[in-house]
């Protein structure tokens, strides 16, 4: 008798450094690990999953099918957790190569927006952002996934 596995229904998540080129990928790690004084393990899986969170807003970003009302009207698609906005925060200060992600995962810059709305404050906008980063097909971990999401600055002052 031959047991045999049926390979169909089980595919494995692609890499999230598969995302961007070697060198982009190792200088944002390298600056988040400097600023954020963790082990050099834990700001490649913190990279790994920021990564996955510009592709999923990328791929979503126009999708009139996906996402959440925003207060200004617009549609919100995918929110980081704190630790992922950690990984923002720090990339953002070194454009180089974080322009050099962007223009590689979304095909433009990703603009950090801070918001809060209410499908963040009730765990809503998480449910989204999952979904989102799942469909992209790279790997999720969800250390990183956990919890809610939060606005990391105050609102932006009016004009």
């Amino acid at each position: 008798m031959t047991i045999t596995a049926d390979q169909s229904t089980r595919t494995a998540a692609a890499d999230p450094r598969t995302l961007v080129d070697p060198e982009t990928f190792g200088q944002l790690v390298d600056y988040f690990a400097a600023d954020q004084h963790v082990t050099r393990t834990y700001a490649e899986r913190a990279v790994e999953q920021f990564c996955v969170f510009l592709k999923a807003h990328a791929e979503n970003v126009d999708n009139p099918e996906f996402g959440m009302p925003l207060p200004d009207g617009s549609i919100g698609r995918v929110v980081p957790t704190l630790p992922v906005d950690a990984v923002w925060h720090s990339v953002l200060q070194h454009t180089v190569p974080y322009a050099a992600a962007c223009e590689q995962i979304a095909e433009g810059f990703v603009h950090h927006i801070p918001i809060l709305t209410e499908g963040m404050m009730d765990g809503t906008a998480v449910a989204f952002t999952l979904a989102a980063l799942h469909q992209t097909g790279y790997r999720v971990d969800m250390e990183f996934w956990a919890g809610e999401a939060e606005s990391c600055c105050p609102p932006n002052p009016g004009n």
